[in-house]
C-alpha cells in the first residue's frame, strides 16, 4: 500500500537518515470568498522555464535522498504541470551513476560555481512572456557572516548567487530556496514582480529541512486541498506554497518536535518575507487562530501574497479531485 504524506513524516529526529530511505520507498510506491488580485497565466506559446540546482548532496544517504528529490520534482513538473523536459535543466552536485534516473542522467554538470553562472546568463535571453522556475536543494552554511550553498568547488555566497539571476526579465519568476538558512536568500533575490520562497528564516535555522521532500511530495502528488490549499476555488502558486509548508508542519508535529524550519514567501520585492503560511495551518501545528470577521489574506498588493494568488498553475490532471497515486 502506497506511504502517504504523513507516513512519510512519522519519524523521529534521531532516525532522519531513515525516514530519507523510507521516502525514496514511498516514492516509488506511489506511483471563504475575498477580493482577489487579477488572475494571470503564462500563455500556452510562452517558454516555461525551470532550473533545478543541487550542490555537493553529501554522504552516499544524502546523495540518495537528493536524487529522489530533484527526479521527484522533475516527474511533478513534467507530468503535473506540462513543463517539457527539455526546458528543464538539471545540475547535480556528483558525478551521474547508472542508476540516476532521468533528471539526473540528462543533467547538464556538477553544479559547478562557474556552471550556475552560465547557466543564469542563459536565463537572461528569456522574454517577458516567458516564465522561470529555480530550484535550490541541498546544503548551506552561516559562517557567521555571510551564508554560502555548498557546491564543488569553491562555495557561492548568497549575495553572489543574488548577482547572477539580477538581470533576468521574464514575466513569471520564482525562486524556490529549499535549504537550511534559505531566508538569507531572500534579500538578495528580492525584486519586483519576482516570488521567492524560502525554507527558513533569516536566522539560525542551520537544521536540515524537511521542505525540499516536501515541495517534491506535493508536485509529484497533487491532491485537491493541495491545488487549492486556501480554498478560494482557484489553483495558484500560493496554494502550492501553502501545500508545502503543510507538510512540512504536519512532519514536525508527527515527530513530537518544535519546527526547525519556518517558510517565508517574498513577493512584494521588499526582501523581508512573510510566513503566510500561519492562517491556513491548524492551530496545534503553530497556526493562527482565526479572527472573525477579519479575511485570512487582506486584499492589499503591497503585501506579500498578492502575486503568488495571482499566478495560476496550469495542472494537467484527469479531472478534478482526482490525484496521481497509484
Amino acid at each position: 500500500m502506497a506511504m502517504t504524506v504523513l507516513d512519510k513524516f512519522a519519524v523521529s529526529n534521531s532516525s532522519r537518515k531513515r525516514f530519507c530511505v523510507a521516502l525514496l520507498i514511498g516514492w516509488l510506491l506511489l506511483g471563504s470568498a475575498e477580493p482577489l488580485p487579477a488572475q494571470t497565466e503564462t500563455t500556452p506559446t510562452a517558454t516555461r522555464r525551470v532550473l533545478i540546482l543541487c550542490g555537493l548532496p553529501g554522504d552516499d544517504e544524502h546523495r540518495k535522498l537528493f536524487a529522489s528529490v530533484v527526479e521527484a520534482i522533475h516527474e511533478g513538473l513534467t507530468t503535473n504541470l506540462g513543463v517539457k523536459a527539455e526546458e528543464i535543466r538539471v545540475q547535480f552536485g556528483s558525478a551521474k551513476k547508472p542508476s540516476d534516473g532521468p533528471a539526473l542522467t540528462a543533467s547538464r554538470g556538477t553544479c559547478l560555481k562557474e556552471e550556475i553562472a552560465r547557466e543564469a546568463a542563459e536565463l537572461k535571453a528569456l522574454k517577458p512572456e516567458d516564465a522561470l522556475w529555480v530550484i535550490v536543494v541541498g546544503h548551506t552554511h552561516h559562517d557567521g557572516k555571510k551564508v554560502w550553498l555548498n557546491v564543488p568547488g569553491p562555495d557561492l555566497t548568497a549575495d553572489e548567487f543574488g548577482r547572477l539571476f539580477a538581470e533576468v526579465n521574464c514575466g513569471e519568476q520564482v525562486f524556490w530556496i529549499t535549504t537550511p538558512v534559505s531566508g538569507f536568500f531572500l534579500k538578495p533575490l528580492a525584486k519586483p514582480g519576482r516570488v521567492v520562497i524560502s525554507a527558513t528564516e533569516a536566522d539560525q535555522e542551520v537544521n536540515e529541512t524537511l521542505y525540499p521532500t516536501a515541495l517534491a511530495d506535493v508536485l509529484k502528488n497533487p491532491h485537491q486541498e493541495t491545488r487549492d490549499a486556501d480554498s478560494d476555488g482557484r489553483e495558484t502558486l500560493f496554494d502550492l506554497y501553502v501545500a508545502a509548508a503543510r507538510n512540512v508542519a504536519s512532519g514536525y508535529a508527527l515527530e513530537k518536535t518544535l519546527s526547525t524550519e519556518h517558510a517565508l514567501i517574498d513577493d512584494n520585492g521588499d526582501g523581508k518575507g512573510s510566513e503566510l503560511q500561519l492562517e491556513f495551518l491548524p492551530e496545534d501545528q503553530g497556526g493562527r487562530p482565526p479572527v472573525e470577521g477579519t479575511p485570512k489574506m487582506p486584499d492589499d498588493p503591497k503585501l506579500d501574497g498578492g502575486r503568488a494568488r495571482a499566478m495560476v498553475l496550469p495542472w494537467k490532471l484527469p479531472e478534478k479531485g482526482m490525484t496521481n497515486d497509484k
